[in-house]
């Protein structure tokens, strides 16, 4: 009994693992000529020939998801946004309070290239904006901005990194 048992589970595992692997294939297992079908299976080279095609595919975001990733990142009052093939480009901009001119920005994934680093009053900015207050002390040392500053009455020391605009505490004082 136990035997049966144990090979009704190999089975069931069996099954359910072919069809895992057909659905990460791009094929539907119920479909009369699929892999996990039983009619035909696709040769290891088609699969990965569509998984290429399909990452080349990938969709253009539209003008107003490339708008909202910028506003994500800082930037406001953004003009003259067009597109150019694979890229979007903005003729003007505000981050964090300072006007940027001619940003490329990748249709695809919305990241700016070449994204100039922050400076130290938009770093100052930046915290304000995400409700640190008392903001003080801001200098940078190379790509590193670091502040003090108030969150939920509590005094913090920061570091930022002035490429990406990630914060993090360096200590609590």
């Amino acid at each position: 009994m136990t035997k049966l048992l144990n090979s009704a589970a190999i089975a069931t595992v069996l099954f359910f693992g072919a069809q895992g692997v057909a659905l990460a294939q791009g094929v539907n297992p119920g479909q009369p000529g699929s892999a996990a079908g039983g009619m035909q299976a696709q040769s290891t080279q088609q699969g990965q020939s569509q998984g290429q095609q399909a990452g080349s595919q990938m969709q253009a975001m539209s003008e107003q998801q490339v708008r909202t990733a910028l506003q994500a990142r800082g930037y406001s009052e953004i003009e003259g946004l067009e597109r150019n093939d694979d890229t979007f480009r903005v003729s003007e901009a505000k981050r964090y309070g300072e006007t940027v001119e001619d940003l490329r920005v990748d249709a695809r994934t919305g990241m700016v290239r070449d994204e100039k680093r922050l400076s130290t009053d938009q770093a100052e900015a930046m915290l304000k904006d995400r409700g640190y207050s008392d903001v003080s002390d801001v200098e940078r040392d190379g790509d590193t901005i670091t502040a003090n500053a108030e969150q939920a009455g509590n005094k913090v020391k920061l570091r930022i990194d002035a490429k990406s605009g990630m914060v993090s505490r360096q200590q609590e004082g």
